[in-house]
């Protein structure tokens, strides 16, 4: 439990969980996503809910900002 959990407040630096899985039967496929994995997830679909086209500049970025921690992407994002 984070310390602020303890406090009542949510931890802001841990990325929460996606509600994605990923399909099988592909074995070496993980079953969870990574934070990055994650990040560039919710990256990708903020893009296309703002109806934006992917260029390879941008996904190039988007590679870049996946790596960086959860409340970094989330202000991206927002």
């Amino acid at each position: 439990m984070s310390r602020y959990e303890n406090e009542g407040r949510k931890d802001t630096s841990v990325t929460p969980p996606l509600p994605i899985t990923v399909p099988r039967p592909f074995p070496e496929a993980p079953a969870d996503l990574s934070a990055t994995e994650a990040h560039r997830v919710m990256l990708h679909c903020a893009l296309d809910t703002a109806c934006v086209p992917l260029t390879a500049v941008d996904a190039a970025a988007i590679d870049h900002i996946a790596a960086l921690d959860y409340s970094i992407v989330n202000s991206v994002i927002s």
